[in-house]
């Protein structure tokens, strides 16, 4: 968009499918209650116009994904349906057997009562999710809770050390908000953790005033400056009325006393930049008396839900992510569907003419409530792929894997290969066959050996010098660390029996 392409991918389907759903209201919802985007094994094309795509494959311009649009009668059919979508995901990455995390999310742009995200935990994640490992609790960093301070063991003052101050400034310049925290939590110490500094929770602030501008680094110099021009430019007269005047907002954690914040307003004595602060705000001062949790979430942390102090973050790359749309867009979109047709006899009965005359409430209209569901297809292959190598490649998850098993033999050894690979792959009505391929490239041994570390075969068969010796098959499973020496005619069994563990 930004460059003016000749082409371009759909953002969304959500619109087209509320469009479609409102061009076929004579039809029963029965019909159309799940809508699949794309054309091709209901799988489509999106794009993302971002600035600058990150992480490679993570974070790319174009991307493939799976989505899916839901039409419910009412509130509680629409959650059924989630639930239900919700399973179904549970199950499909449970079957990839890809370690995941499903975390309550922050509905964003996109809207909505209720969502969830589907992540896969690794160091290059943008994403931060927060986990219990004793209660199963996990939401994103951005999802912002009813922790209620005044169920927290509240640390003292003399424990707690030094505070330390944050500030936020509004898009328009005229709110400053000041924001104390501890620096450091006190319990770390007590539990053996490393005692990490406290950073302010900025999602929860956001929420408190959500016309801050987090993107100015420095707002404090900022408010200063920009309010010292608009002084000199009024030459002494009064501020404007509110609410375009400078006002500050105080806003302290529940675990800074209140005679610390109150010794923060202007008659102490201040830096120089605090001074000219005082100047600009004057008697334009609140103390917000809201008492929150404002640090920043770190391993060890106390879990709002079960109290015990076994809270992990970690970085994580999204997945998937399910929404429950209510009629968040069926009703700016008019999509609506027959509930109930007005019953009439046949003396009474409308002509076409009065019934397109008749209210859309006399002839049973609704709006639906929605629900929005995507996997991202190409993400998800580019997340597993960097979250599962290591040093010497790939390592594929048996359903994400090209093929199940490689076969790789010497020179001497290619006849039996031939023989090992028809072995493995016929059919037989005590086991399924395994999905192998035979590497019969004209390449050097030590060559196929490396490219199929690099490649991420689940299984890799040898047949070298083991074989030469004793007439054995090395088995190589790295993402299980073992390596295995297995006999031709039990090889089949313990490939069947390994990759249930794959």
């Amino acid at each position: 968009m930004r460059k003016k392409s000749q082409h371009l991918l759909v953002a969304s389907s959500i619109h087209t499918n509320n469009s479609l759903s409102g061009f076929i209201r004579f039809v029963p919802l029965a019909l159309i209650r799940y809508l699949y985007a794309g054309t091709d094994c209901v799988v489509a094309r999106k794009y993302r116009d971002e600035p600058r795509p990150r992480q490679g494959l993570l974070r790319t311009r174009e991307f493939v994904m799976k989505d899916l649009y839901t039409f419910d009668a009412n509130p509680d059919k629409a959650a059924n349906t989630y639930q239900k979508v919700r399973q179904a995901y549970n199950s499909f990455f449970n079957e990839l057997r890809v370690p995941f995390l499903v975390a309550r999310a922050h509905s964003g742009e996109m809207g909505g009562s209720r969502s969830h995200e589907y992540h896969i935990v690794t160091a290059s994640g943008e994403d931060t999710v927060i986990s219990c490992s004793s209660c199963n609790l996990a939401y994103n960093e951005e999802v912002v809770l009813n922790e209620h301070p005044s169920k927290m063991r509240k640390e003292s003052a003399a424990d707690l050390g030094p505070y330390q101050t944050w500030f936020g400034i509004s898009r328009d310049r005229c709110h400053l908000v000041e924001v104390v925290v501890p620096r450091f939590p006190d319990f770390r110490g007590d539990h053996g953790l490393e005692r990490k500094e406290v950073q302010v929770n900025t999602f929860l602030i956001r929420s408190q005033y959500p016309d801050l501008d987090l993107s100015i680094e420095r707002p404090l110099h900022t408010f200063v400056e920009y309010w010292e021009k608009q002084q000199s430019s009024v030459s002494g007269r009064d501020w404007p009325a509110a609410p375009s005047s400078p006002r500050l907002t105080l806003l302290h954690d529940y675990r800074v006393p209140q005679e610390y914040v109150r010794c923060r307003e202007f008659n102490s004595p201040r830096s120089a930049l605090y001074n000219r602060l005082s100047a600009i705000i004057g008697s334009r001062l609140y103390r917000d008396p809201t008492s929150l949790d404002l640090a920043r979430r770190q391993d060890g942390d106390e879990c709002f839900r079960c109290k015990e102090r076994s809270l992990k973050v970690q970085q994580a790359v999204e997945l998937a992510h399910t929404f429950n749309l209510g009629q968040r867009y069926s009703k700016p979109l008019d999509a609506k569907f027959i509930n109930k047709p007005v019953e009439q006899s046949k003396e009474n009965a409308l002509t076409q003419q009065d019934r397109c005359r008749t209210s859309p409430a006399r002839q049973g209209y609704e709006h639906f409530h929605m629900g929005c569901h995507g996997i991202g297809i190409s993400r998800m292959i580019a997340a597993v792929a960097e979250s599962f190598a290591d040093a010497q490649g790939l390592i594929w998850p048996r359903a994400m894997a090209p093929y199940e098993a490689v076969i790789l033999a010497t020179k001497a050894h290619e006849a039996v290969a031939k023989e090992l690979w028809d072995l493995l792959t016929r059919q037989d009505p005590c086991s399924a066959p395994v999905d192998a391929v035979l590497d019969d490239r004209d390449k050097d041994f030590g060559w196929k050996l490396k490219d199929a570390d690099l490649l991420g075969f689940p299984i890799v068969i040898i047949l070298g010098a083991t074989f030469t010796n004793s007439g054995l098959c090395e088995v190589s499973i790295r993402r299980l660390g073992t390596r295995q020496n297995v006999s031709v005619a039990h090889i089949r069994d313990y490939i069947a029996k390994t990759l249930e563990r794959l």
